[in-house]
């Protein structure tokens, strides 16, 4: 469970995930404006590994975005990864035993843009993705196997973190750059800085971060 303290470590609240899951997942535990948290859940559900490469029988980790009521606990949204996004869209193959939970999207940050839609980074598919709030549906995919965006020079990355958008439209993250298939050699850690344009469908690298060590 998630514990809320105030500026002065007093306890104000302690928080469950709902509707009968369990395990709240440590990446994420974003305050809103409203009074609510949005989380994270991994729930391992028997699933079809076929479109992904493995075995009719198999199990995957079903990623799940909650949003709570921190006064009341009550669960007011939900979404799940294996309702919207396929197992192909993995970067990695299936377990070799299938009663082993393929974590194949691997949910890591949860953001709100200024119309209240989930901008949500996967690490295990190299993808960010805009979800509507009001249909649960994917608006669009960054980078990845299935990109919407033209990716202009410097702006692919790879096990990515911590996607945040910002007033000025910028969206930032960590480039964790590991296990890249498309990118040669031993490319280090960033921080990024890209722009979107979401009606043209192009990103572009305004900034990057790195150690001067060049740190992988």
């Amino acid at each position: 469970h998630f514990v809320l303290r105030n500026g002065r470590y007093d306890v104000v609240a302690r928080l469950q995930v709902g509707n009968g899951y369990f395990g709240a997942d440590l990446h994420e535990c974003l305050l809103t404006p409203r009074g609510t948290t949005l989380v994270i859940v991994y729930n391992p559900v028997r699933w079809n590994h076929t479109s992904g490469g493995g075995d009719e029988d198999g199990t995957a980790l079903d990623g799940i975005v909650q949003e709570i009521d921190i006064e009341t606990g009550r669960v007011l949204f939900e979404w799940h990864s294996l309702d919207h996004i396929a197992l192909d869209e993995a970067i990695g193959e299936p377990p070799e035993d299938s009663d082993v939970p393929w974590d194949y999207f691997h949910l890591n940050s949860i953001e709100e843009d200024a119309s209240g839609n989930l901008i949500l980074s996967a690490r295990h598919t190299n993808g960010i993705y805009k979800i509507e709030r009001t249909t649960e549906r994917v608006l669009w995919r960054l980078n990845g196997t299935r990109s919407d965006f033209e990716m202009g020079e410097g702006t692919p990355f790879a096990y990515q973190h911590d996607a945040r958008v910002h007033p000025n439209g910028e969206l930032t993250l960590f480039d964790n750059a590991e296990s890249d298939q498309d990118r040669e050699g031993e490319i280090p850690s960033r921080g990024m800085v890209l722009r979107l344009d979401e009606e043209g469908k192009t990103a572009t690298l305004v900034r990057e971060y790195i150690h001067h060590t060049g740190i992988l």
